[in-house]
């Protein structure tokens, strides 16, 4: 207990922790001179403080509020303090008030906690609200309240807060408005909070109900993270700490949700966090806290020393296997917790998909029912996998040697143990089969000779002295690539390095090949995530988003947005999640990929892609698309080209930048540069049919129609069914004269997409004098257009110019430029409307667009 005078303990403890450590000792000895007891009862308080335990903590705590509690500052509202103006007071307790405000500047409300006038020149207090403000800026997460800023105006200090409509999770238990079908998605936003906090190193220390809002929409938002320790996390539970101060001086509303360890004042860790969870958890299902006594006392003693009542036992409708979760969260030894909150994620994932969780408690079975139950499961078990041996869809991966490009001969290539490693890794999933070439041979090759649908092969290089390991699989069917990136720390890893490498690998693949993933893998997926500061059901949906945009198809590439949008719905701060979404929509409104009106795509493109840069400036990826959205929508060469060299820096041997950066070159006349530019590509993705198609495009732009026709021989020889390379080619063979072959191309690609073949199969039948083909699939087209939601006009001009009309084909030229059709700048450089370059339409829309009229070829 605190002898000394209560205020003057408060007033020098205070002072003290203005100064520095060094000088701090200095001033206890002038200001306790004489007062034995004082020093002591001070220093113990400033022991507490640095120590970070947490029962200490709110003995400070109780002292400044007992010394200030009686002095509210309520009289704010209807001011208006720098660009805001003070709507109501939310709520007020020792430290100061929290209200609700117009931010005058962005027109739109937010909540104002401003320390009260007793602490206006402490400068200790403010030193915690600015703790506070830092510490909470740093999560930027969905689920936790966000701070907009800090201001300092006349003697007013005061945090910017997110304002959150809605009730306390406290509120709704206690209204028995919460529905059990609710407990564990609300549980899983706000395990998801504390895993971004954790990642950052907060513990926040105070989990429960009151710190925990719900918004109308089911939406969570954690409260006060990184509060400083020795001050009130909550201002509604501050004033409700007064009233419910006990003599001993600890704060009775937060002691219940403390871990054992916090009330023996050790140092805490994260696990810490998951015991108040399981607290909370428990409370949500029963409605109870399960510690829950008449005195402080009696609740230390429970959290302690005793045992809550089971789960099952306090709540009738409580989720099956959610007394698993609880049970392990409250475990006294925080050795027998879940030692991370990415374990916790993962079983809070299984419980809501409905995968059972082991029990810890099985003392309850006899050894007959045992018995049975373990004859019954083994049953079970083979039955399942017989079942799912004929029923569930197997992948075949052949895996090539990983070559290594690093100059370095001296040194054993790691990448043959890697690929060994991978194969050992792989091997546990039923759903796959995994061969191996005896003789090196290309992935195409390797994927026809041995049956497989995918190939998996990479090489280990140098980039700007970091070892990357780069590798790819292939789709043997249609040739996409999903490429991934691992950095390397050296040539010659330690095993266990190469161990998490491989299984690193391996877990990417399967995910890739959409395996199920084992208990295991989980695991590791729940920490490469938390070691990337990203939650992992966020990096997994990114991960899955990933391999789906890489198809390259209309179906994929939607449900990758899809995925890259759940990413960031869980993960706001997820900038290679934007960046993904960016490169999706950049193409969504071409034909071969997507039936979105080029508007919307490209301002939906434009935002992703600023976001992912506003997150991260760094990021290739992002530059690359947001210079796309300039070139094929704004029209704007110059800062198109800004963009796509600022990728280039940023990653020299990143192709999709050079790529895009040739198409830019070959738009604006600079048709040399766009063949080395391609080139480049190619070369860095030397198995890439995109890279390929788009080198032997580069050539038919040049006009060099012999080596484009062989280019694309080459093509498809080792990607026979890649349907972009044969659309390239059959105006390869328009130009050379071979209408047949090229129209054979295109009734291909319209019998299985009419959308993506439908003009150059209209423009084919039309130069050939087959006009009544060419007039059906006109009408075909048409018709297209109004079940499909969008096609753009520029498709209806080719076959309108295929049947020499050109002004009906010059009148959706300029729909398609009043659209701001992507691929309408094509048509500037492309041998295809050589013929019409010299009609004063065409150069009007040239100069609209402000690019040079080339010569036809």
């Amino acid at each position: 207990m605190i002898n000394s005078n209560l205020a003057e303990v408060e007033e020098v403890f205070h002072e003290a922790m203005s100064y520095d450590p060094e000088e701090r000792v200095a001033y206890l000895s002038r200001a306790c001179e004489g007062n034995a007891v004082l020093r002591h009862e001070v220093e113990s308080l400033v022991s507490a403080y640095e120590s970070g335990s947490g029962l200490l903590d709110h003995t400070a705590v109780t002292l400044a509020m007992k010394v200030i509690g009686s002095h509210p500052d309520d009289s704010m509202v209807g001011q208006e303090i720098g660009f805001y103006r003070i709507v109501s007071c939310l709520g007020q307790g020792g430290m100061g008030a929290v209200y609700l405000a117009e931010d005058l500047r962005l027109n739109r409300k937010v909540a104002l906690k401003f320390l009260s006038s007793d602490f206006i020149s402490d400068t200790w207090a403010k030193r915690q609200l600015i703790r506070e403000a830092q510490a909470v800026a740093m999560l930027d997460h969905a689920n936790i309240c966000a701070v907009y800023g800090f201001e300092e105006i006349a003697d007013h200090s005061f945090i910017v807060m997110q304002y959150i409509e809605g009730e306390t999770l406290a509120d709704l238990i206690r209204s028995d408005k919460l529905k059990s079908t609710q407990i564990v998605p609300l549980a899983q936003q706000i395990v998801s909070a504390l895993g971004t906090a954790h990642a950052h190193g907060i513990i926040h220390r105070d989990i429960k109900p009151k710190n925990i809002m719900v918004t109308p929409g089911g939406q969570v938002k954690v409260l006060d993270f990184g509060l400083a320790k020795t001050m009130p996390k909550n201002l509604e539970d501050a004033t409700e700490s007064i009233s419910q101060l006990s003599k001993d001086g600890l704060l009775a509303g937060t002691i219940a949700y403390m871990s054992p360890e916090q009330l023996r004042g050790e140092k805490l860790d994260y696990r810490s966090d998951i015991f108040s969870m399981g607290t909370v958890l428990y409370e949500m299902a029963s409605g109870k806290n399960p510690h829950a006594h008449d005195t402080n006392a009696e609740i230390i003693s429970a959290i302690m020393v005793g045992d809550p009542k089971s789960l099952r036992q306090a709540a009738i409708n409580c989720p099956k296997d959610l007394d698993h979760i609880v049970g392990k969260c409250l475990q006294k030894d925080r050795a027998n917790r879940y030692q991370s909150v990415a374990e916790l994620v993962i079983d809070l994932d299984k419980l809501n998909r409905g995968v059972t969780l082991p029990s810890l408690r099985r003392s309850y079975l006899n050894l007959r029912t045992a018995a049975i139950a373990a004859m019954v499961l083994l049953a079970l078990v083979v039955v399942n996998f017989v079942y799912v041996g004929l029923t569930k869809p197997r992948h075949t991966l052949a895996v090539l040697p990983i070559i290594c490009e690093t100059g370095n001969n001296n040194s054993p290539c790691l990448g043959q143990k890697v690929a060994a490693g991978l194969v050992r890794e792989l091997s546990h999933h039923s759903d796959l089969k995994i061969k191996s070439p005896d003789e090196p041979m290309s992935p195409a090759k390797a994927g026809r000779a041995l049956g497989v649908d995918t190939v998996f092969y990479g090489k280990i290089k140098n980039r700007d002295n970091q070892l990357i390991l780069q590798t790819w699989m292939e789709n043997v069917a249609d040739g996409t690539l999903i490429p991934e990136e691992y950095p390397l720390k050296t040539e010659n890893l330690t095993t266990l390095d190469q161990a998490v490498l491989e299984r690193e690998v391996s877990l990417r693949t399967a995910i890739s090949l959409q395996l199920s993933l084992s208990d295991e893998e989980h695991t590791l997926l729940a920490a490469l995530a938390t070691n990337q500061n990203r939650i992992p059901e966020a990096y997994q949906l990114y991960l899955q988003g990933r391999a789906l945009w890489n198809k390259r198809d209309r179906d994929n590439i939607q449900k990758a947005i899809d995925y890259f949008k759940q990413a960031t719905d869980l993960d706001p701060s997820f900038a290679r999640a934007y960046a993904g979404m960016a490169e999706c929509y950049v193409l969504m409104s071409s034909v071969a990929y997507g039936s979105i009106p080029t508007k919307d795509a490209m301002t939906r493109a434009e935002a992703a892609a600023k976001e992912a840069l506003e997150i991260d400036p760094s990021l290739p990826e992002a530059h690359t698309s947001f210079g796309a959205v300039w070139m094929r929508y704004h029209w704007d060469w110059d800062k198109a080209e800004k963009e796509f060299k600022r990728a280039i820096e940023l990653r020299k041997d990143f192709a999709p930048a050079h790529y895009w950066y040739s198409n830019l070159l070959a738009i604006t006349g600079r048709k040399e540069e766009s063949l080395k530019e391609s080139e480049i590509a190619r070369d860095l993705e030397p198995f890439s049919p995109p890279e390929i198609m788009n080198y032997c495009r580069a050539m038919y732009l040049a006009r060099d129609f012999k080596q484009a026709d062989i280019c694309l021989d080459d093509l498809a020889k080792e990607y026979p069914n890649y349907v972009s390379g044969k659309y390239i080619h059959g105006l390869v063979y328009i130009q050379k004269g071979m209408y047949q072959e090229a129209t054979q191309i295109y009734e291909q690609i319209y019998a299985h997409d009419p959308a993506h073949g439908g003009a150059m199969l209209g423009y084919c039948y039309g130069i050939t004098n087959r006009k009544d083909e060419a007039i059906r699939v006109l009408s075909e087209m048409q018709a297209l257009s109004q079940t499909r939601g969008y096609l753009p006009s520029q498709e209806l001009a080719i076959i309108y110019l295929g049947l020499n009309d050109r002004d009906q084909a010059f009148a959706f030229f300029r729909a398609a430029a009043d659209e701001r059709f992507a691929s309408l700048t094509s048509i500037f450089v492309d041998p295809l409307f050589d013929g019409i370059k010299s009609d004063p339409r065409f150069v009007a829309l040239s100069k609209d667009l402000k690019l040079p009229l080339n010569p036809p070829g």
